[in-house]
């Protein structure tokens, strides 16, 4: 049986994570809002074939529940999950664990959170079957200058915090926490 995933964000930073994710072998499922980036996300994998897309807004928390419900019953449980869920969506994340939880099968929340959940770490209500992992994207100093991390930096941090499996891994830098680059 084929190991399943789902990338929640997919379209944007997590592309190469998606990719990488078939690349090993696992049968990814993608979630973002556009159809059209998602499909860039699969024609862009080795193996398109193991990337199926799920066009939707996570927002939607209706839509969200029915869409997670009918993955679990049509690809069965996932084992692993990545997901960078934006701050518009409170109930998104909840609402995944929920459904994802319902099979009673273990799987791996891979929960990638801005540089602010260094300072204020989101409170998570995580299912007994859940082992979650927090990534949290810093930054980088450059000399006086600091920046944003890349979508190939947070691609290959995430990649690594899948591969070392700890419970809280940063990738870039979150101290000084003064220099954190403005918006």
């Amino acid at each position: 049986m084929a190991r399943e995933a789902l990338v929640i964000g997919a379209s944007g930073m997590l592309a190469e994570v998606a990719r990488w994710l078939a690349k090993e072998g696992w049968q990814v499922t993608v979630v973002g809002r556009d159809r059209q980036k998602l499909e860039q996300v699969r024609n862009g994998a080795l193996n398109p074939g193991s990337v199926h897309l799920l066009a939707l807004d996570y927002g939607q928390t209706e839509t969200l529940r029915a869409a997670m419900a009918e993955l679990v019953a049509s690809r069965g449980p996932m084992e692993l999950v990545v997901a960078w869920i934006h701050q518009t969506a409170p109930d998104a994340l909840a609402t995944v664990l929920a459904e994802l939880s319902r099979p009673k099968q273990p799987f791996r929340l891979y929960h990638v959170c801005g540089s602010r959940a260094w300072k204020n770490p989101p409170a998570v209500h995580v299912p007994t079957t859940c082992a979650y992992q927090r990534v949290i994207l810093g930054f980088v100093c450059e000399g006086e200058d600091a920046r944003w991390l890349t979508n190939a930096e947070i691609a290959n941090g995430v990649i690594r915090a899948i591969g070392e499996k700890a419970a809280q891994t940063i990738v870039g830098q979150v101290e000084p926490w003064e220099r954190r680059p403005t918006y």
